[in-house]
């Protein structure tokens, strides 16, 4: 098979492969993951623009059902990630859900969910606000993957969860404290409860504003990351390398 293709793309890592050449893995709008080579030595104007995180239009030829990389017009280089270890290791953590999820099923959303979190991720100005960004994609990605606990109503009464929630393991569900019944490892209190609702219930524009922090954040972080690696069937080695 032969032919060019052009599509969105962020390039999550390049690693040599021969003697001038590169293997280029590639999140892209249309096919999701994809892997693609990478011709020239170091001085070539693409090993430049080719590099991890930038995202911009690639040009692709295919021969033989492989990829070979023409062009790259990068339209932005998340430079902050470079200087940010935090910022880098979050990034990893969607490339690593992507990989493993295959884009949970949706290529062109995850593309979507996935390059609006790297945008707000490099233009955070603080940690709280890139620890909360972390979250609030994680959040999303399990509704596109159609794993999202409810966080509005106890699932046993149906009335507004609103002081607390206890998450249930065998339902993947809250309940309030009224019906809960059995214990639970994950119990989010008012702030880190009215966090996971807003980002439910708002756009994600006016989602982004929404911030949290110690005691709310460490009970979110526990049950978010407990609940994406269930999604994924597996552990992320990008959490536990980089200790977010």
């Amino acid at each position: 098979m032969h032919g060019n293709k052009v599509t969105q793309a962020t390039v999550i890592s390049v690693k040599p492969s021969g003697e001038n050449n590169s293997s280029v893995c590639l999140l892209t709008k249309a096919e999701g993951v994809i892997y693609a080579t990478l011709y020239g030595g170091p001085k070539s104007r693409l090993k430049s623009l080719v590099s991890t995180w930038n995202t911009g239009t690639i040009y692709l030829s295919l021969s033989h059902n492989h990829y070979k990389i023409s062009d790259f017009d990068v339209k932005s280089y998340h430079l902050s990630f470079r200087e940010n270890f935090y910022k880098s290791c979050a990034a990893s953590v969607s490339a690593e859900i992507a990989l493993k999820t295959h884009c949970g099923g949706n290529c062109e959303k995850a593309w979507a969910l996935i390059n609006g979190f790297l945008t707000g991720l490099d233009r955070a100005e603080s940690q709280v606000q890139a620890s909360s960004g972390l979250l609030r994609f994680l959040w999303r990605y399990l509704d596109l993957m159609g794993l999202q606990p409810d966080p509005l109503s106890c699932a046993f009464c149906g009335k507004k969860l609103e002081e607390s929630a206890h998450y249930l393991l065998s339902e993947n569900a809250f309940v309030g404290t009224c019906c809960h019944r059995e214990k639970s490892p994950f119990v989010l209190e008012r702030d880190a409860l009215q966090f996971l609702q807003g980002i439910t219930v708002l756009e994600p524009k006016d989602a982004s504003a929404l911030y949290v922090q110690n005691q709310a954040y460490s009970q979110l972080k526990s049950l978010i990351f407990y609940l994406i690696e269930t999604a994924c069937s597996s552990s992320l080695m990008s959490l536990k390398v980089c200790d977010l």
